[in-house]
This record gives C-alpha cells, sequence and structure tokens, in this order.
C-alpha cells in the first residue's frame, strides 16, 4: 500500500491532476451543432427548438477528436504517474533527465496544446466543459512538476 507521506506536494499535485485529465478526457470537449430548421418569416429565433426531433447535437470527448491531441495527453498522463511512483520508490536517480523536468515539460506542453484547442477551434464546433477542465488538470501537471523541481533544488526529496 501505498503511503501518501513518502510524496512531495508537488508529486500529488501533479498525480492527482494527471487522474483527474484521464477522467475530463471522456466528458464532452467539442460539440458538433445539430441542423436547425428553416424557421418561416416574421418567427423570430427565439423559439427554443431543443426538444425538436431531428434537432441534435453531438459532442466529441478528447479521444474522440481528429487530432493527435489524445494520445500526447496520454502520454503525459502516464510519465506523470509513473514519474511520481517511482520517484517515491527511490527510483529515477540515473536517469538522463530528472522526472519532474519530464513532468513539468509535458504538462506545460499539454497546457499550451490544450489552450490552443481553446482559440482555435476546428470547424463550426463549440466548446465544451471538459476542454476548460482538461485545460485546468493539465497546468495543475505543470505546476506539480515543478513544484517537485523545486524540491529537488532544495534537496528535500
Amino acid at each position: 500500500m501505498l503511503d501518501a507521506n513518502r510524496f512531495s506536494q508537488g508529486q500529488l499535485i501533479a498525480a492527482g491532476s494527471a487522474v483527474l485529465l484521464f477522467i475530463f478526457m471522456f466528458l464532452p470537449w467539442f460539440e458538433i451543432p445539430g441542423v436547425e430548421a428553416t424557421l418561416p418569416e416574421g418567427v423570430t429565433d427565439s423559439i427554443d427548438l431543443s426538444g425538436t426531433p431531428g434537432i441534435e447535437s453531438e459532442s466529441l470527448n478528447a479521444w474522440e477528436g481528429e487530432n493527435p491531441l489524445d494520445i500526447f495527453l496520454l502520454i503525459t498522463i502516464l510519465v506523470t504517474l509513473g514519474g511520481v511512483l517511482l520517484a517515491s520508490s527511490g527510483g529515477g536517480a540515473g536517469m538522463p533527465v530528472p522526472l519532474s523536468a519530464a513532468t513539468f515539460l509535458l504538462g506545460a506542453l499539454s497546457t499550451l496544446m490544450i489552450l490552443y484547442q481553446v482559440f482555435d477551434v476546428p470547424g463550426d464546433l463549440d466548446r465544451k466543459i471538459g476542454l476548460f477542465l482538461g485545460l485546468i488538470a493539465a497546468a495543475g501537471i505543470a505546476v506539480g512538476g515543478y513544484l517537485t523541481m523545486q524540491d529537488e533544488a532544495a534537496g528535500e526529496r
């Protein structure tokens, strides 16, 4: 059984954010707007057609997007969780790049890639809550990696 006292604050933040990012990747990230019915002239657009058959929208999660972002985020999650577990067991000392630096770098790149998706929405897709929660979780991985690097520089762990 893992003891939470063996982890630094940065490791806990990074690991928790990685788990949350994995969960958030299954939430809707984008929505494809449904086909709107043609309204007769003189009728305002204020009519609520959300319950009308044939007017449906489809949500896409991070796994269903047509870009390699999902694979990059999965690699980020696996490296973060693996690095935290390896560092807590005392391993990873002979690695050419410290695991905390890899976690920080991957978390920062993930944050930038998701932020790019926020501003450059493909096609006529709408943004959904999973995109923003994923952005926060990716930033949490970067912050956790940064705090762990600071702890290692100070010689605490």
